[in-house]
């Protein structure tokens, strides 16, 4: 079960480092991180198979919600800009 958590985990990190908005790849990442620390010493099987169906929905919406935000992309963040060019 550890590996089908730590591959969920790895798979919504690379899915929202590929959106094109600052705002939207940096928030999504805060989420992901914030909710699989704020679980990671949970022990009990079915809470952890519950957490994983969660965590299956939140990526599939992850992957489809960032092909409509990469077809509407507007231009570069100011935050972007910043980050590139320091």
């Amino acid at each position: 079960m550890r590996l089908v958590v730590l591959s969920l985990y790895r798979n919504m990190l690379r899915q929202a480092k590929q959106y094109k908005d600052y705002n939207f790849r940096e928030y999504i990442l805060r989420r992901v991180r914030t909710s699989f620390k704020n679980r990671k010493d949970e022990t009990d099987p079915q809470i952890v198979e519950q957490y994983v169906r969660k965590a299956r929905e939140t990526l599939d919406m992850i992957q489809r919600q960032r092909v409509v935000d990469n077809m509407y992309t507007r231009g570069e963040n100011i935050m972007e800009k910043i980050q590139m060019h320091p």
